[in-house]
């Protein structure tokens, strides 16, 4: 992964998206081979600062019995609230919050207060994304945080993401194949390892296993969308 550079990773569900993802980020040591920083293995880092090199966001993010604030910054202490409310603007989610009873005060997690605020699938999408731009790392590592969201509003949210990271490196994994088009580098996993790697127009020319699954999902969506209804390309193979 380069300084700076958009790489999507996709593939079949159960491919290993989610465990490559986990073992950059230190979450996972690997069995066999390693994992560098600028050539270093991470096991000779101090982990801590590692981890404080990433923000992550994945398919299932913690919520905090707490504020929203709390809920962004990840912390009970030393919130600064002017940049809160920087990265609920900046994810979308301003509207969601002004329409709160106590703004970034009031509290989530409905399960614990019986007045807390409900957010819908995308309202809580959004509110992952402002806690990974919370954490200024500089590299942003995206798991299908968009998963509940239709095609076009997945690939709306993942061109929202690469605006507002500019200048920062990120991994965005997806099923959905359209989503990724506009990174850098797109890699295939495929077998328990990279079976192409390109762009998305040098994936298509090749004609290979990426064009397949491709013109496959295109394909099915369009069918989908004719229908009202929403689908997946694993239901295809």
């Amino acid at each position: 992964l380069r300084p700076g550079e958009r790489l999507a990773v996709v593939g079949l569900n159960g491919a290993g998206k989610t465990t490559l993802v986990k073992l950059i980020c230190g979450l996972l040591d690997p069995t066999e081979g390693r994992i560098t920083w600028n050539g270093a293995d991470i096991r000779t880092l101090n982990r801590r600062d590692y981890y404080t090199r990433f923000a992550a966001v994945f398919q299932e993010s913690l919520l905090i019995p707490d504020s929203l604030a709390v809920n962004i910054a990840a912390a009970e202490e030393d919130i600064d609230s002017k940049r809160v409310l920087q990265c609920v603007e900046r994810a979308g989610l301003s509207e969601k919050t002004n329409s709160l009873p106590k703004g970034i005060d009031t509290l989530l997690n409905r399960g614990v207060y019986d007045d807390a605020a409900e957010f819908s699938g995308g309202q809580y999408q959004r509110l992952t994304l402002a806690r990974a731009l919370y954490r200024e790392a500089s590299v942003l590592l995206l798991d299908e945080p968009t998963s509940a969201l239709d095609p076009l509003a997945e690939s709306e949210m993942y061109q929202q993401y690469d605006r507002m990271t500019v200048g920062k490196s990120a991994v965005y994994i997806s099923h959905r194949l359209a989503s990724t088009r506009f990174c850098d580098r797109i890699v295939l996993i495929e077998n328990a390892g990279i079976a192409e790697e390109g762009t998305h127009e040098e994936l298509l020319a090749r004609g290979g296993r990426y064009a397949y699954l491709y013109g496959v999902q295109s394909r099915y969506y369009r069918q989908d969308y004719q229908g009202g209804m929403e689908g997946s390309y694993e239901s295809y193979e």
